[in-house]
């Protein structure tokens, strides 16, 4: 009888190691993207491709991302500030790049900028003035400041990072937002190399969490009719944003402004001629 039981606990013990084993495989490869909102298997997929837009928050079209005290850099910042949302050094997001907190506070902190030299004017050199103090009996107190960061409205640019598929199951096209990258912009007071800054890049999956988690403060807010704002997480998914494409996947990894260095302008026309062909693409999909 013992001898059974020894077997029986065996094949029950084997059992659940061949059931682990299973479910460990399927969570590596069930086919689904762990970063997507819509969960679209890949084999339904019959066309994709992954683009880059640059968002300017300061534009009319883009002001309801921005309003005052309720800014996207705000809650993004405030988010990793309290610890509740995890920033990535780039846009791949994976659990090789988090970002630390006390990184991500360094790189939104004011550059110091060079100490002023002292300098004279015809050669003299002594106030004659300076012996003198105002107060004789006043105490001199030091006072302590921590590090000055660079005030949140100033981060007024993102980038997104999204995939444009088509779904051939449900005979569909989907933009499917990856990850959206902070920048401060280059002519900001506060960027003193004057080109655009990273800051910090975020999972969208974890934004939309912590857009749902603030009804009252993550809000886009609409001009129109104040008792319809919408929460910042469906504003996204309705795409009432304005973004310029700015680089779509290559095997040269570059942008569409790489391609015409020489011309800022002939760059922004390819990233119009991009989106019409994306759009051209699409109607005839439905035409033939």
């Amino acid at each position: 009888m013992s001898k059974l039981n020894k077997i029986f606990v065996l094949f029950v013990l084997l059992s659940f190691a061949s059931v682990d084993k299973t479910y460990s495989q399927a969570e590596v490869s069930d086919g689904y993207n762990p970063l997507s909102l819509r969960q679209v298997h890949e084999s339904y997929l019959l066309w994709k491709k992954t683009l880059w837009r640059r968002v300017d928050l300061g534009e009319k079209q883009n002001k309801p991302f921005f309003a005052r005290n309720r800014e996207l850099s705000k809650i993004l910042i405030e988010g990793v500030e309290k610890g509740v949302l995890i920033p990535y050094l780039n846009d791949s997001v994976n659990d090789d790049n988090v970002m630390s907190r006390e990184e991500f506070l360094q790189r939104i902190t004011q550059d110091e900028g060079e100490e002023e030299e002292e300098f004279t004017d015809g050669g003299f050199d002594d106030d004659p003035f300076a012996a003198i103090d105002d107060d004789p009996f006043a105490t001199e107190e030091e006072e302590e400041t921590g590090p000055q960061f660079i005030p949140k409205r100033e981060f007024n640019i993102i980038e997104i990072r999204e995939d444009l598929y088509f779904d051939r199951i449900h005979s569909r096209i989907y933009f499917d937002i990856q990850a959206i990258s902070l920048y401060l912009p280059g002519d900001s007071f506060f960027n003193l190399g004057g080109f655009e800054k990273p800051i910090a890049s975020f999972r969208f999956i974890d934004l939309y969490n912590l857009f749902k988690s603030m009804p009252k403060e993550a809000i886009w807010f609409n001009e129109n009719n104040i008792a319809q704002h919408k929460n910042l997480g469906d504003a996204f998914l309705l795409r009432l944003f304005k973004g310029l494409i700015v680089k779509i996947a290559n095997a040269d990894d570059i942008r569409v402004s790489e391609l015409y260095a020489n011309s800022r302008k002939n760059g922004i026309m390819a990233s119009v001629q991009v989106e019409q062909d994306l759009m051209e693409w699409e109607s005839n999909l439905w035409e033939y």
